[in-house]
């Protein structure tokens, strides 16, 4: 024991020499916090689509409030996800931001979710959380609808949505979205713009679909979100081979009692999709096959007569090679000629009108309200010579001989009309619109006077690619005043090659006359050259 003692002992003499040279470099750890006392930031917010949500919370590194830009070493990530859990909630979590200050466009559809900002400290991976109810309100139940080839990304096409007192009813507010298509769905539309139409079928929100046609697609978007819901080959039975679409119309004034048509025309061939106007049911009728003919058929125009008696006719389009108009039967196959033509009473001949179709728009006709039963409007050229031909296709039937019902002779009346770039038929007035370069006439067709100059572009750089007047084809939505400042507005369209922009303008008219109030107006810009524009259906 006495051995064991001292060598004990001896261990402990030399453990107190022994010098200790381990790190224990000990430091205090750094304090992060977010701070939202003082600032703007609220506990909840309530947003519509596409509005832009700013935050901009304090964070404090070791007492020090760090500023945009500061070299601290922290990282920040903002998202935005679904509050609602469980069997059918949307799980997707999205980054909308990667500083300390959030500036984000909320593209989410209607609903309730929660953005989050996570602040990481690199020094030690610890990390900080401030999570924020926000609410999603749609918009999509109306306003003014804008399609547009994209300037950034040429070839596609996408859509803007503008909404103000004038073209939504009960709104107090003005705002306007660009890029909707893609910011829904991930990318623009394949291929150049050709029409935006939306179609009521419903009365019930939530069951129609806005159509998007192109030359190389046709789409369905849900009216409420805008998100892709049918493609080109969900339209069909038996969808063509070759999708080459060069138009998309309705047919028919929607009127519950009667029958109506989506139309497509397709690698030169005519397609419809009858359905029946409903309180409650969406659409569950497709394009059946395509119209034939007995004989030859020419090149179509991209066009059809929208709103003709629909039990007289199932559709009505134009033979640019033939110049003749042609009709299939309510629910029939076979693209048919019209009966013979009174030379004493038509104004010219739907059979052989001698003529190149260049442009239409329906407008004034019999009868406005419910019984929507107006005249088709179209500028047509031979040779040199350009006309104003009226055709009645509302109330005539396929025997009538006389659905030529005018014709006015444009030249020495119509300035710059061999440059016409767009045109707009009054519903209520004897007047038509039509744009050249950066001007926009108003003609009186039946004045014999000269068309005047309604409006001009700010700039001579600026050239007007479309004219819509504030209408809508169904007789009832337009009978019982749906259709905010119908017949009283209209949509001007331009386009700045040097500037690479374009702009809408809207106008307050006459409706008897078309003479533009200057006083006051709408303007937007949009990041494309636009194609077509039309209201977006409400039941408001």
């Amino acid at each position: 024991m006495k051995g064991f003692t001292l060598f004990a002992v001896a261990s402990l003499l030399l453990a107190s020499c022994y010098e200790d040279k381990g790190n224990y470099d000990y430091h205090a750890l750094d304090v992060v916090s977010i701070d939202t006392a003082g600032t703007d930031v609220l506990s909840e917010y309530a947003v519509m689509r596409f509005d832009t949500l700013e935050l901009n919370p304090d964070v404090v590194f070791n007492g020090q409030r760090v500023s945009e830009g500061a070299n601290a070493p922290l990282d920040y990530q903002w998202t935005i996800y679904s509050a609602v859990s469980g069997s059918g909630a949307n799980t997707v979590i999205d980054t909308i931001g990667n500083e300390r200050s959030l500036k984000a466009v909320i593209n989410r559809t209607g609903g309730n979710y929660y953005v989050q900002l996570v602040v990481t400290n690199r020094n030690d991976n610890i990390r900080q959380f401030l999570r924020i109810p926000v609410s999603v309100s749609e918009v999509f139940d109306g306003g003014w609808m804008v399609f547009y080839e994209r300037n950034d990304v040429p070839e596609t096409s996408d859509l803007a949505l503008i909404y103000n007192p004038w073209t939504k009813l009960h709104a107090n507010y003005n705002r306007y979205y660009t890029n909707v298509y893609e910011t829904t769905n991930g990318t623009p539309l394949e291929g150049k713009p050709i029409r935006c139409l939306d179609i009521a079928v419903s009365l019930a929100s939530g069951n129609n679909y806005v159509g998007l046609c192109t030359d190389r697609t046709l789409v369905g978007v849900s009216e409420n979100g805008i998100e892709k819901a049918v493609a080109f080959n969900d339209f069909f039975h038996n969808a063509p081979s070759t999708v080459s679409p060069t138009w998309y119309g309705e047919h028919g004034a929607g009127v519950m009692s009667g029958q109506n048509s989506e139309i497509v025309i397709n690698d030169n061939k005519v397609y419809t999709n009858t359905y029946s106007f409903s309180m409650t049911e969406g659409r569950t009728t497709r394009f059946g096959v395509a119209k034939f003919t007995d004989g030859n058929v020419g090149t179509l125009v991209p066009w059809n007569s929208e709103l003709p008696n629909t039990l007289n006719y199932g559709v009505v389009v134009y033979d640019q090679t033939y110049h003749k108009f042609r009709y299939a039967g309510y629910n029939d196959a076979r693209l048919q000629e019209f009966g013979a033509q009174d030379t004493n009473l038509a104004a010219f001949d739907v059979n052989n009108t001698g003529m190149d179709f260049v442009m239409a728009d329906w407008g004034r006709g019999l009868s406005q309200g419910m019984n929507i039963r107006p005249y088709d409007y179209i500028v047509m050229a031979k040779g040199d010579e350009r006309y104003l031909a009226v055709a009645n296709f509302a109330s005539t039937t396929p025997e009538s001989t006389n659905i030529g019902v005018g014709l006015y002779p444009l030249d020495g009346l119509c300035p710059d009309i061999r440059d016409i770039s767009s045109f707009a038929a009054s519903h209520v007035g004897s007047f038509v619109y039509y744009s050249a370069g950066n001007r926009l006439y108003d003609f009186a067709y039946d004045s014999h006077q000269p068309a005047d100059v309604a409006w001009e572009a700010p700039s001579s750089d600026e050239v007007i690619t479309c004219v819509r007047i504030m209408k809508y084809y169904h007789g009832t939505v337009y009978g019982y005043g749906l259709v905010p400042k119908a017949d009283n507005l209209v949509h001007i369209a331009t386009w700045n090659e040097a500037k690479r922009e374009g702009k809408v303008y809207q106008y307050l008219i006459n409706p008897a006359s078309g003479i533009l109030n200057t006083d006051t107006h709408y303007e937007y810009t949009i990041p494309g050259r636009v194609k077509d524009m039309a209201w977006k259906f409400s039941m408001q």
